[in-house]
Order: C-alpha cells, then sequence, then structure tokens
C-alpha cells in the first residue's frame, strides 16, 4: 500500500503569504530578526515551526496568533497518526470496552 504523501501547510501558507506579498525567503529572515538557515530549514522542511516562530509569523503577516503553530500541529498529528497506524488496530476503543462488559 502505497502512502500519500502530506504536504506541511503551515510551509505551503509561509510560501504562498511570500510570495503574494512580494518577498523573499531571505527578506523574510531580515524582517523577523532571525537567521536565513531559519527560515531556509522551516520552508524546506527540515525544521519545524515553533511557538516563538509563530509569534514573529504572525505579527508580520498579521494573522491570528497560532495560525501557523496550528497547521505545524495538523501535520505533526498526520505523521504521528501514520508512524503508530499498526498499534493503533492492537488498541481497543472505549466503545469496544464497554461492549465486551455487556
Amino acid at each position: 500500500m502505497k502512502t500519500e504523501v502530506v504536504a506541511n501547510k503551515g510551509i505551503v501558507e509561509i510560501k504562498r503569504l511570500c510570495a503574494q506579498n512580494g518577498i523573499s525567503p531571505m527578506e523574510l529572515s531580515r524582517y523577523l530578526n532571525v537567521t536565513w538557515t531559519r527560515i531556509y530549514e522551516i520552508i524546506s522542511g527540515k525544521r519545524r515551526i515553533t511557538p516563538e516562530t509563530d509569534v514573529l509569523l504572525c505579527h508580520f503577516f498579521e494573522v491570528e496568533l497560532g495560525h501557523f503553530a496550528k497547521l505545524q500541529l495538523e501535520y505533526d498529528l498526520i505523521l504521528a497518526e501514520r508512524s503508530i497506524q499498526q498499534k493503533l488496530t492492537e488498541i481497543p476503543t472505549l466503545q469496544d470496552t464497554v461492549k465486551s462488559k455487556v
């Protein structure tokens, strides 16, 4: 079974907002007063969007606090679920345990 590739929507959103506003990742790093490496690693998927980075990005792009962090968390949860998929099939749900007691 082939696993579908999932895009990190936080990265997609950063790239979209930069492109929409004519800002390069290098310029974004300068505006946020962070290293170019930090932004490069985020947009290349080598680094997570941390709460601190979320605050900086949300302030700069004038979006709701937590916007990028929520997208990162959504991505992390999808990956976590995939990584323990087999284990999940072995764990009963609450409803299963209630049924077995009846």
